[in-house]
């Protein structure tokens, strides 16, 4: 589908980042709304783009880290358009499926292309998730953790809702360590961002949020040791396309 200029206008978004700080969860959650319900309509079409053409296949390598079999219930969180989602329908066909997003307009997008795939669609915030304590074998994320309000809640929430012994996996861009390579990367990634937020919005600081949220997001090493901490076990990570991606899995703690 081309552009027209109803489009253009219609997916021209006007906030401005340094009105919000990413470091205040309410503040960074009122910002993603508004970024991903203006990105919704060219949000696979943009991924495809920044990763270049590479998203597909981290996504795959994602749920191939997952069990094969016995796997009843799984949850995806921040959803988008439900690639992940419609990928652990296929996967697990006897399994129940539940996908949360906190854009109706990404839910919408999410629904109409999942066809008769038997998943559950919620709109809602990742961080708190609906459901009781222990009632799901695999969790998924695709770029989740970068973008949520506040991490150290998020993972305490996964972690709440994760079956003992339950998988997760999160694909998303990584930070090192090392202060020049992060500023190499986030170079990189904002410049490269900010020339499709023009393109498609007119507004380069709408991908540019990409570089902005990993500003503020832990580097690698941090990152694994707060995972840790909230008590996952196994955590393992594997970096893609010269460490700029990375998808990361755990797993809870089993009692014997």
């Amino acid at each position: 589908m081309g552009y027209n200029p109803g489009m253009r206008k219609r997916l021209r978004f006007t906030p401005r980042l340094v009105e919000y700080d990413l470091n205040d969860p309410s503040s960074k959650k009122d910002y993603n709304e508004k970024v991903f319900t203006a990105v919704a309509p060219r949000y696979d079409l943009i991924t495809r783009i920044l990763s270049f053409g590479r998203d597909r296949a981290w996504k795959r390598e994602l749920i191939n880290s997952l069990p094969p079999t016995g796997v009843l219930r799984a949850l995806d969180l921040a959803c988008g358009t439900g690639d992940i989602a419609r990928a652990l329908a296929l996967r697990y066909p006897a399994g129940e499926i539940t996908a949360i997003d906190l854009t109706p307009e990404m839910i919408r997008l999410a629904q109409r292309r999942s066809g008769s795939l038997a998943i559950r669609f919620v709109r809602g915030d990742m961080s708190r998730i609906p459901g009781p304590d222990e009632s799901f074998d695999v969790i998924t994320g695709g770029y989740a953790l970068r973008n949520a309000p506040d991490l150290e809640a998020l993972l305490h929430e996964i972690m709440r809702v994760l079956k003992p012994g339950g998988t997760a996996a999160f694909l998303d861009f990584s930070k090192s360590e090392r202060k020049i390579l992060q500023a190499g990367q986030l170079f990189l990634l904002g410049f490269w961002g900010s020339i499709w937020g023009y393109i498609f919005h007119r507004n380069p600081e709408v991908y540019g949020y990409i570089a902005a949220s990993l500003k503020t997001f832990p580097d690698r090493r941090r990152l694994m040791k707060m995972i840790e901490r909230t008590g996952f076990r196994d955590v393992r990570c594997r970096y893609f396309f010269f460490g700029f991606s990375a998808l990361i899995t755990c797993r809870k703690f089993q009692l014997p």
